[in-house]
């Protein structure tokens, strides 16, 4: 009965997993009962398991634990902080952090399968572009508007999310199917791998008409690394003439993009806000503010910097940040807190399975390049994301991996 009991535990929480990826490429709202059913799920399931008696200090456990030290950071800093004012908000959008270091920390149970979460990240993908498409614009309407890029971008804002959220989303589903496609392409049927280059190519196009400049070079840095890595490691020579190219082709893709002119560019509003937040920084760059005495500072020096066009349209949201992870966690933690971050980075990379150490890398890019236009560890949707993916890199069984799968059957 215990038995039986502690299965149907670790099929609900798995459930609640794929849940919680499938809705995070929406408004939080959406993905909000998907997040409380897998922290329920999980506790239970901690509780049944007694995962406290299976703990291993290892390199896994270590980066786990830093990512808890980084959530805490804000506790250990409050008692010096001299308001309070941002402090529960703030905080409520990194608990994603704490929960999802505490899951890497002790363990997923032996249900998970890496390829059950990257097909998540996919099929959901596709499932947001295709609702909008076909049932918030219309397919017939889609392909003869020529104004479908703002369509398409109205629909997505008004029904799904922010394209930086989204875009992210859409960055991780590339990632998921170069890795399936490259390491099970010779299991997998046709229909299949048919269907994958289907959605690698579906979703690539929406990055390609992204208003989002980030979302798009990150997509095009993504392909054009996954055909040089993939020809690198069969003919070096010719990988090696393929990276010299890489950047000219890069330069030259992007150049096509609209919103690349050298125009958008300097009137891009990130400018100022990255301007007030360095402002901050001098005045205490070792240790920071903390959260709530950070995010004051900042809206006093944005102050200065800010114009009466962006603070008529930006006048309704509550906290404005940095829109740079770098910046704000320096503002908030000093360059202290920034060795953390980058630590929280680049350590999965080092510490992840020779057999996943590119997939690791190319996981984590998008999180890396995003965060220089927007908070990508410490926002609402992207705690929860980026928390899935560390776990997903370094806890989650790869039964995709033809190598590892070898291996595991000859133990």
């Amino acid at each position: 009965m215990n038995l039986k009991i502690k299965q149907i535990i670790n099929y609900i929480n798995l459930f609640s997993c794929i849940l919680l990826i499938a809705t995070s490429i929406c408004y939080y709202p959406v993905q909000k009962p998907a997040f409380y059913l897998f922290f329920i799920s999980y506790f239970i399931e901690f509780l049944i398991e007694k995962k406290w008696e299976k703990i291993s200090f290892d390199k896994k456990s270590i980066y786990f634990l830093v990512m808890i030290f980084f959530f805490l950071l804000v506790f250990i800093y409050y008692p010096f902080e001299n308001t309070s004012k941002y402090f529960t908000w703030l905080i409520g959008r990194r608990l994603a952090l704490l929960g999802f270091g505490l899951v890497g920390f002790f363990g997923v149970n032996s249900k998970y399968k890496l390829n059950y979460f990257l097909n998540t990240f996919i099929i959901s993908s596709i499932i947001a572009i295709l609702f909008i498409i076909f049932y918030r614009i219309g397919i017939v309407n889609f392909i003869l508007n020529p104004e479908r890029e703002m369509l398409f971008t109205n629909e997505r804002i008004l029904t799904i999310n922010s394209h930086m959220v989204f875009n992210l989303f859409l960055n991780i589903s590339l990632v998921s199917i170069w890795y399936i496609l490259t390491r099970s392409w010779r299991r997998t049927k046709h229909w299949k791998l048919f269907l994958y280059v289907g959605a690698l190519t579906l979703i690539f196009s929406i990055l390609s008409i992204s208003e989002g400049r980030s979302g798009f070079m990150t997509g095009i840095l993504l392909m054009l690394s996954f055909i040089f890595y993939e020809i690198w490691k069969r003919k070096k020579m010719i990988g090696i003439i393929v990276g010299f190219l890489v950047p000219f082709l890069f330069v030259g893709i992007v150049s096509q993009q609209k919103r690349m002119s050298e125009n958008n560019i300097k009137t891009e509003p990130r400018i100022f806000l990255w301007k007030a937040a360095i402002s901050v920084i001098k005045e205490k760059p070792v240790f920071g503010y903390g959260i709530s005495n950070a995010q004051e500072q900042y809206d006093i020096a944005r102050a200065k910097y800010e114009n009466e066009q962006f603070k008529n349209e930006w006048k309704q949201i509550r906290i404005l940040t940095s829109h740079n992870q770098y910046l704000q966690t320096t503002m908030e933690f000093g360059i202290f807190g920034l060795i953390i971050l980058l630590f929280l980075f680049s350590y999965p990379i080092y510490i992840a399975d020779k057999n996943r150490k590119m997939f690791a890398l190319f996981i984590i890019f998008p999180c890396i390049y995003e965060s220089l236009f927007d908070v990508v560890i410490t926002g609402l949707n992207y705690s929860t994301i980026f928390g899935i993916l560390m776990v997903l890199i370094l806890s989650v069984e790869n039964n995709i991996d033809i190598k590892t799968i070898k291996k595991v059957q000859s133990i």
